[in-house]
């Protein structure tokens, strides 16, 4: 299924590392923040550590919300809607110190803060937007959790509200997601469609990675009709496959550029399963199937006619990630 590329003629065009030295941390109690706190930890003592990025910062952000939002209060009374609120609030603490304490000793600059949306007001994805905003963040880190905690906005028709956190390159960190210990990052799969915007997610990935990193640049062949079409399907696949070619090369070749000797790069043409497969289900087998420790995806490129908007692959992979996911929005003019 998995075809190596052998060509490496494609100009490079990444010149330097795009740098991330001002990281936000989004917790709550959940276990996956939890886990994103562990794999951060791993990238800040690697890949972001002081001796590297000597002047990286970590913010910490708790999000107190409002229990209005959160039940349906009928006729409770002031004195029990008070008491409901400060014990969120001291849940929100508690979770900032819990992130203190599990980056402590990292060599960098970390703070917290606790956002009340009793006094802000929005929802939580504002909260954790304007946080980011303000400091400003270079990369906000969240874990996932499909059905609880933070990534509850991710699911279904509330998926809207998480696009607003895609002005910045944000790092998914899946709940039951364990890192092996000192290796973060050191195994990237990298997908790209050839677009601008998937060569926007190569350059930030590379800040992320160790300098042992073992590369693989994967271009997936969307086989989008019904087999048996005959002429139409095989020109088609060919096609894709082709223009696959020169995206994997021109991986291959920007991360040369980097000038980082221990890197090993490898390339892959990948076909998704059938006319009813997709791609966000492919790069997850991949994933799996290639012992990835981060996935790469640029949100607004193209694959095939238009699956590769943000509402498709992306938003879909999300949902499907088993590995830590880093999603980059294109480079702002």
């Amino acid at each position: 299924m998995t075809t190596p590329s052998n060509d490496s003629s494609a100009p490079a065009s990444i010149t330097s590392v795009t740098p991330v030295t001002r990281i936000l941390v989004a917790v709550d109690a959940s276990p996956a923040s939890t886990a994103a706190l562990r794999y951060l930890g791993q990238l800040l003592r690697s890949a972001l550590g002081p001796a590297s990025r000597p002047d990286a910062a970590v913010r910490i952000v708790s999000v107190a919300e409002n229990p209005r939002s959160l039940v349906p209060l009928g006729t409770w009374a002031a004195e029990q809607l008070d008491a409901a609120r400060d014990e969120i609030h001291r849940d929100a603490e508690k979770a900032a110190q819990l992130a203190l304490d599990a980056l402590h000793g990292c060599g960098l600059s970390i703070d917290a803060e606790v956002v009340d949306l009793c006094k802000e007001g929005g929802d939580v994805v504002d909260a954790i937007a304007a946080a980011a905003s303000r400091w400003p963040a270079d990369l906000v880190v969240l874990g996932t959790s499909h059905h609880r905690g933070l990534m509850r906005w991710v699911e279904g028709e509330v998926a809207a509200p998480f696009a607003r956190l895609l002005r910045w390159p944000v790092l998914l960190v899946p709940a039951g997601y364990e890192a092996p210990e000192d290796e973060a990052a050191s195994r990237i799969l990298f997908a790209t469609d050839g677009s601008d915007a998937s060569f926007t997610a190569l350059r930030t990935a590379t800040a992320l990675a160790t300098p042992d990193a073992h590369w693989c640049a994967i271009y997936v062949v969307d086989r989008l009709l019904a087999p048996g079409t005959g002429f139409f399907e095989r020109k088609l696949e060919e096609a894709l496959s082709e223009a696959g070619g020169v995206a994997v090369a021109k991986a291959r070749a920007d991360l040369a550029a980097c000038g980082q000797e221990g890197w090993n790069v490898e390339t892959a043409i990948v076909k998704t399963a059938n006319s009813f497969d997709d791609v966000p289900h492919t790069l997850e087998r991949e994933a799996e199937r290639w012992n990835a420790q981060l996935l790469v995806l640029g949100t607004h490129g193209r694959r095939g006619l238009t699956r590769w908007l943000l509402g498709s692959v992306a938003e879909r992979a999300t949902r499907l990630a088993s590995v830590p996911l880093l999603l980059v929005p294109p480079a702002m003019e």
